[in-house]
């Protein structure tokens, strides 16, 4: 076994600290690992799923892990809307399983924290689905910036039409904002 397996097991499995998590799932930590270490770390992988924490859902789903799919159909049942989809995510990689697809357009509406359906807007193009696509670029319009924001990005389109609703919408709001501090001073002091 090279260092690369260790590697893996401090900054991907064992990975517990903001600052190991605040990039994101380290996936090129997999690709380094040779064939064998491969299998250790899927199995390695499997022994930690649960549904408090995607990354080892990500790496199997990643890794194409169909020893980890009757833990991982398992744990789809019982799961939150985005962990919900986060499996389904992983279970299609593994298997190409249509009714995952079904799953993301089910669930993905239903996730209200934006932190969270941020994470989900960049599994949604690995479907490969009209459907799903259709529904991502949706999210272009939605109400919070950074949500818009990430669906054009994770749709692979320019940010700047994005940028600009939001500023328009930001510049407007700025506009009125005097008259509503006039009208609140008026109110308290007279006018004057």
């Amino acid at each position: 076994m090279t260092d690369n397996l260790e590697i893996f097991r401090r900054d991907f499995l064992n990975a517990n600290t903001w600052a190991q998590r605040k990039d994101g799932v380290p996936l090129y930590l997999i690709d380094k690992l040779t064939p064998e270490e491969r299998k250790v770390a899927g199995a390695e992988l499997i022994k930690v799923i649960h549904p408090g924490d995607p990354w080892p859902i990500i790496g199997l789903g990643y890794m194409k892990s169909s020893d980890s799919l009757p833990k991982l159909y398992k744990l789809l049942t019982n799961s939150s809307k985005n962990m919900k989809v986060t499996i389904a995510h992983s279970i299609f990689q593994i298997c190409q399983d249509n009714k995952m697809i079904d799953i993301a357009l089910e669930e993905t509406p239903e996730i209200t924290n934006p932190t969270n359906l941020i994470d989900i807007l960049y599994l949604l193009p690995d479907f490969n689905d009209e459907r799903v696509n259709a529904m991502l670029n949706n999210f272009r319009d939605h109400q919070e910036y950074l949500v818009a924001y990430n669906a054009a990005r994770a749709l692979g389109l320019s940010t700047d039409e994005v940028v600009e609703k939001f500023r328009s919408t930001s510049s407007s709001t700025e506009r009125n904002l005097p008259k509503a501090k006039i009208k609140w001073w008026q109110k308290i002091f007279g006018a004057g």
